[in-house]
């Protein structure tokens, strides 16, 4: 596979693939629900915080720095409204695995899945929809180096804003093996060094859940 080069594909790859991954981490957490591992609950809980908070972290940095850009020339007000439902859901979430984490004894695995399964009809709906409100051909009323600039600029506030020792390491263990050498399109060292030796072994039990290595 080769990452696509045109700024105006590789904007609609480049979200497709983050939307991708939780999609497969969503598939991931829903059967363990059904049976959890309640002798490592605090990686397992950690593990599905970690979904949570990166598509929050994710919706930030649509809402900071694309969002406002796309909105000069196209409307974009549709996701915006999506994403305050989807907030809803998250923070529901993020609420309840905290005071799980916090106390053990609250933990219903039933109520998780509930919570997660009623949140997933507007979650994926805006995945979906917005990977197809950035097709190519609707955002050629930029230019190609307006769209590689907005590109470099999510990149930078992600870069900035990001719980790195969280997102970093959510991407890669979700990546399939025949992506992992193109996507996430970050430096060869980071990906096999940074990633799989400095940043996911602070929280190394969240990710024996995921599918696939971080390496």
């Amino acid at each position: 596979m080769v990452y696509p080069t045109d700024p105006y594909e590789s904007l609609q790859y480049n979200m497709e693939k983050t939307h991708d991954l939780y999609k497969l981490a969503y598939e991931t957490i829903i059967p363990h629900l059904d049976n959890p591992p309640l002798n490592d609950l605090d990686n397992f809980l950690g593990y599905c915080r970690a979904w949570a908070s990166s598509i929050v972290g994710h919706h930030d940095s649509e809402e900071a720095v694309l969002f406002p850009f796309l909105n000069k020339k196209l409307d974009f007000s549709h996701e915006i409204e999506q994403h305050v439902q989807v907030a809803e859901g998250l923070t529901g979430i993020i609420n309840y695995i905290d005071e799980s984490t916090a106390d053990h004894t609250k933990f219903d695995a039933a109520k998780l899945k509930d919570l997660m399964e009623k949140l997933s009809g507007h979650l994926f709906e805006h995945l979906d929809e917005e990977v197809e409100d950035l097709a190519p051909e609707k955002l050629k009323v930029y230019t190609a180096e307006e769209i590689t600039q907005a590109g470099k600029d999510l990149m930078v506030y992600i870069r900035a804003h990001s719980e790195k020792f969280i997102t970093l390491p959510f991407m890669r263990c979700h990546t399939p093996p025949e992506l992992k050498e193109i996507w996430p399109p970050f430096p060869w060292i980071v990906k096999r060094f940074v990633v799989p030796w400095i940043l996911a072994p602070k929280h190394a039990g969240y990710w024996k859940y995921a599918p696939y290595p971080v390496a």
